[in-house]
């Protein structure tokens, strides 16, 4: 979607869907393949913040892309005449 381009509510379900996905995916990588130990065997706290500030990213985008869903269904969105 390019910025300013009028948009339905659908195409807010998708990008909110694609956005989702994208931060399921950094915090999988997050998670699973990143080892958090500095060489001195300390943690590394700076990425433990990133994860989780991932984290609280991706639960309220997926909670708002579900909240929007119904937005979704064919048919159902009918589109206000411009006033004027």
């Amino acid at each position: 979607m390019k910025p300013n381009a009028p948009f339905e509510p659908t195409d807010l379900v998708y990008e909110l869907a694609d956005l989702e996905l994208m931060l399921d995916t950094i915090r999988n990588v997050l998670v699973e393949d990143v080892d958090y130990r500095l060489p001195d065997g300390t943690r590394n706290t700076p990425l433990d913040r990133v994860t989780s500030l991932i984290n609280i990213a991706h639960f309220h985008v997926a909670h708002l892309a579900k909240g929007i869903e119904h937005f979704d269904i064919p048919g159902t969105y009918v589109r206000m005449k411009e006033a004027g």
